[in-house]
C-alpha cells in the first residue's frame, strides 16, 4: 500500500518542482526587465518604428550597461550588419569598445563584431588589425583565426593564410590540408602568370605534399608542361586525374586531345577514352570520344558508338549529339527530328554545368572556392543523371 502511494506521489512531486522553477524563472525575468533603463525601451521603440539612427543615439547615451543591455547592443549591431547597414553596426560596436568598465570577455565579443563589420564594409586592414589583437590575447580564438584566414584569402596573402590555417588545424586537431593545397595552387598560378615555371612547380610540389589527391595541382602541372611543349609530361599529369580526382576528368579532355595530336598519336586518345568510359561514366567523356570518332573514322562509326553508350547510360546531351549526327545521315522529310533537336537545344541551353556539394550553388563556370559558402573543392561538374530527370 505504501509503495503504491509513493508511485502516485512521484508525478505530483515532479509537477510541483516544475511549477516552482517556472515561477522562479518568471520572477527573475520580470526583475531583469524592470532593471532595464527606460531609455532602452525608448530605443527599441525607435527601431520598431524604422528610426534606427535615433535608436543608436539613445543606446550610445546610456550611462550604465549591464550584461543584458550589452547583449542587446551586440545583437542590434549584428542585425544592422546583416541588413547591410554596416555604418550603424560600426557605430554601435565602437561605442561598446570605448566603454571604460567593459569586462575582458565582452570587450573581445565587441571587438570581434567590429572586425566583422569592417570586413563587411571592405575595410580589411582594420579588420585584420582587430583579429590580430584578439589572437594576441587568445591564440585559440577560432572565430578570430577563421576571420583572419578569410581576410588573407581575400587579399591573396597566401603564405599568411597558410600560417593561420595551420594554427586553426592545431586548435581543432584536424588537418586543413585540402585548403592549404589550394593556397599553394593559387601561388603556383601566380608564378605561372609571371612566367616563372620553376617557382610554379615548387608550389605544386608543396600542394601535393599537403594533398596527394589535389586534382587542381595535376591540372595546373599539365597545362604548364603543355605550354612549354612537353606534351608527354603534360599527358602524364592529366592522366593522373583518373586515379586521383576522376570527377575533374571532363575539365582536361580538350587539353589532352591537343597533346595527343601534337605528338601524332590521336588514335591513342580514342583508345584511352574508351577504356576510362568503362569506369567513369561522365557524359563529357562519351561526347569527346564520339566527336573524335566522327573526325577520324566518320559519322557512321561515331553513331554506332554513341548509340551504344546512350542505350547503356541514357543522357540528354548524348541524345542531342546523336540527333545532330543522325540528321546529317538521314532524310528528315517531315522535320520531326529537327524539331526534337531544336527543343533539346533550348532545354539544355541554360542548364548549370557545376554544382557545389555543400550549399547547392550552381553555375556555368568552374570555381575552386565556392562563391556562396566559400568552401574549397566543393564545386564539381554535374553528372547529367543528377538533373536530367527534371527535364
Amino acid at each position: 500500500m505504501e509503495l503504491s502511494l509513493l508511485w502516485l506521489l512521484l508525478p505530483v512531486a515532479a509537477a510541483s518542482g516544475w511549477y516552482a522553477a517556472r515561477r522562479e524563472y518568471q520572477k527573475k525575468a520580470r526583475q531583469s526587465a524592470a532593471n532595464l533603463p527606460q531609455d532602452y525601451y525608448k530605443g527599441l521603440n525607435f527601431i520598431l518604428n524604422e528610426q534606427p539612427d535615433k535608436a543608436i543615439d539613445v543606446f550610445m547615451k546610456l550611462s550604465e550597461l549591464d550584461d543584458t543591455t550589452i547583449e542587446i547592443h551586440l545583437a542590434l549591431g549584428s542585425l544592422f550588419r546583416r541588413r547591410g547597414e554596416v555604418d550603424r553596426a560600426i557605430r554601435l560596436h565602437q561605442n561598446l569598445i570605448n566603454r571604460p568598465n567593459l569586462s575582458a570577455v565582452l570587450y573581445s565579443q565587441a571587438l570581434q563584431e567590429l572586425a566583422l563589420d569592417y570586413t563587411s564594409a571592405g575595410l580589411l586592414d582594420r579588420a585584420e588589425n582587430l583579429c590580430l589583437e584578439l589572437v594576441d590575447v587568445d591564440g585559440r580564438n577560432l572565430a578570430a583565426l577563421r576571420l583572419l584566414r578569410d581576410i588573407y584569402q581575400q587579399e591573396k596573402e597566401w603564405f599568411r593564410a597558410i600560417d593561420v590555417a595551420r594554427k586553426i588545424s592545431a586548435c581543432l586537431g584536424e588537418p586543413q590540408s585540402l585548403m592549404i593545397a589550394h593556397y599553394y595552387c593559387e601561388m603556383a598560378e601566380q608564378a605561372w602568370r609571371k612566367d616563372d615555371p620553376v617557382q610554379a612547380q615548387r608550389m605544386l610540389d608543396k600542394a601535393l605534399q599537403e594533398d596527394p589527391r589535389c586534382g587542381r595541382a595535376f591540372m595546373i602541372r599539365g597545362r604548364i608542361e603543355q605550354q612549354r611543349g612537353n606534351y608527354d609530361a603534360a599527358i602524364s599529369a592529366y592522366q593522373k586525374l583518373e586515379s586521383k580526382a576522376p570527377e575533374y576528368m571532363s575539365e582536361i579532355l580538350q587539353e589532352l586531345k591537343t597533346c595527343y595530336q601534337a605528338i601524332g598519336q590521336r588514335e591513342k586518345m580514342v583508345t584511352y577514352l574508351k577504356r576510362i568510359i568503362r569506369h567513369h561514366h561522365g557524359v563529357e567523356l562519351v561526347l569527346t570520344a564520339a566527336h573524335m570518332l566522327q573526325e577520324y573514322e566518320g559519322a557512321d562509326v561515331a553513331l554506332a558508338f554513341l548509340g551504344h553508350e546512350v542505350t547503356e547510360r541514357p543522357s540528354l546531351r548524348g541524345v542531342q549529339y546523336l540527333l545532330e549526327l543522325d540528321l546529317g545521315q538521314v532524310n528528315d522529310e517531315k522535320g520531326y527530328l529537327a524539331v526534337i533537336k531544336a527543343s533539346l537545344d533550348k532545354l539544355l541551353a541554360n542548364k548549370p554545368v557545376y554544382r557545389c556539394n555543400s550549399c547547392g550553388f550552381t553555375g556555368v563556370e568552374m570555381h575552386w572556392c565556392c562563391p556562396s559558402c566559400k568552401k574549397w573543392s566543393s564545386i564539381k561538374p554535374i553528372h547529367e543523371f543528377q538533373w536530367g530527370a527534371s527535364i
